[in-house]
């Protein structure tokens, strides 16, 4: 496909090449040396340019990918996210993806129930995990199932400790019915549901009584 070069981002070790139709090519000094020079208005074949640059953006894509995942465990979406940022080609991010999953580097199913059950153990509720999930890319079917999967009887024990220590936090409040919109509140902020906030609450003022 025939496109014009509409503009050339120069940055410290790189340019972005931008496209009459928008598309934009990230290229590092290296890669700008190798190719045939570049200028506004000039014809581009970006197919081309697509497949010529592929190989060459792939393994520096991949050891970006790597580094993310060093850092911590990652959702494919997540690194997709990451990339796309850098302005790596779509292409580019597909093969890093793929090699990740090869590899086994990268498990999503497995990344989404370790990140259910440990935000569920720090007194976060079902709703927030489940969008924190899917900000993370993680599917609507597989973050739900992940929660499935977190052990019910350690979430009631989180909102439960939760529940006390918003109970101490507006004990000093004169108006018992503003305290306790005050503490429905916050619960709800930790994506704990009304049914599931009042039962926390209702067992934490049994235990604190007790």
């Amino acid at each position: 496909m025939l496109d014009v070069v509409r503009e050339i981002n120069e940055k410290r070790h790189s340019a972005v090449i931008v496209m009459e139709s928008g598309e934009q090519f990230w290229l590092t000094w290296t890669q700008l040396q190798e190719h045939e020079p570049f200028a506004v208005g000039l014809e581009v074949d970006t197919d081309e340019l697509r497949q010529w640059l592929l190989p060459r953006q792939y393994p520096m894509a991949l050891n970006d990918a790597v580094v993310l995942l060093a850092q911590r465990a990652r959702a494919g979406g997540e690194i997709r996210q990451k990339l796309r940022r850098k302005l790596y080609m779509e292409d580019t991010i597909e093969m890093v993806l793929y090699k990740l999953e090869k590899e086994r580097l990268m498990d999503d199913e497995a990344f989404a129930r370790d990140w259910a059950a440990s935000r569920a153990r720090s007194q976060i509720g079902r709703s927030r995990i489940l969008r924190e999930l899917r900000m993370k890319g993680i599917s609507q079917e597989m973050a739900e199932a992940a929660l499935d999967e977190v052990d019910e009887d350690e979430s009631d024990e989180a909102a439960v400790a939760l529940a006390k220590k918003l109970l101490r936090r507006y004990s000093g409040e004169a108006d018992e019915r503003k305290a306790m919109q005050k503490l429905l509140a916050a619960m709800a902020r930790r994506g704990y549901g009304y049914e599931e906030s009042k039962q926390a609450i209702e067992i934490a003022v049994e235990q604190m009584d007790e």
